[in-house]
């Protein structure tokens, strides 16, 4: 991994996503504490960290016509300005991190974030963050599809349910052209610029995976 291309693209780490929250994670400790440990390592090694907010004014909900036909107050999620949208404090960001204020599942859609990785001259990503079957998967096809090598950490991404979080994984997986899959120690290493080993996407739809299957072909990667 070239580490002068590479950026680290931390997706929605929120309160709302905390237990007893509006959208629990399943292992969100665990997920907060592995991000963090690749924020730090990104920053030593003076690799760009970009935060992916959700974060939705007021006045930018008239983009969403058919949720708000069926969505109730209880259910609103990255309201602006509230507790819940906001970053979690063990990622926070810091000076010289770069925020991205998104409305969409994915972080490249009406967002600068395009121009910023182009700014930089960013050819990899590795991703951390929730909801891996939502907004980790919308941003990362983007990403694959707009000539980007993807990297995702396996125990740096979670979602409401292990089964979510498994399917979502092998999706991407199945998709994940010119990139892969590490697992914590094998990305920490990559941050360091040592060699690294992880799985490796080498044809599309590997996985045609079965309800049966979910979990040894997860466990596999």
């Amino acid at each position: 991994m070239n580490l002068a291309t590479t950026a680290l693209l931390v997706i929605d780490l929120q309160n709302e996503y905390r237990p007893g929250a509006a959208w629990p994670v399943v292992g969100y400790d665990t997920v907060l504490d592995n991000a963090a440990r690749l924020i730090a390592a990104a920053r030593a090694a003076g690799v760009p960290v970009i935060h992916a907010q959700a974060w939705v004014k007021p006045e930018e909900r008239d983009g969403y016509a058919r949720q708000e036909e069926i969505l109730t107050e209880e259910f609103r999620s990255a309201v602006a300005g509230s507790n819940g949208a906001q970053i979690c404090a063990e990622v926070a960001a810091l000076p010289g991190d770069i925020v991205i204020h998104k409305h969409w599942p994915s972080c490249f859609r009406r967002t600068d974030l395009m121009q910023r990785l182009a700014d930089l001259k960013i050819e990899s990503l590795m991703v951390t963050g929730v909801l891996t079957d939502s907004c980790v998967s919308e941003s990362v096809f983007d990403a694959v599809y707009q000539g980007f090598r993807v990297w995702l950490v396996k125990e740096a991404c979670g979602s409401m349910t292990e089964a979510m979080h498994r399917t979502g994984m092998l999706d991407m997986a199945n998709r994940l052209y010119g990139g892969g899959i590490l697992r914590m120690p094998e990305a920490l290493k990559a941050l360091v610029g040592q060699t690294f080993d992880g799985w490796r996407c080498t044809r599309p739809v590997e996985f045609t995976y079965t309800l049966e299957t979910v979990d040894r072909l997860y466990e596999a990667l």
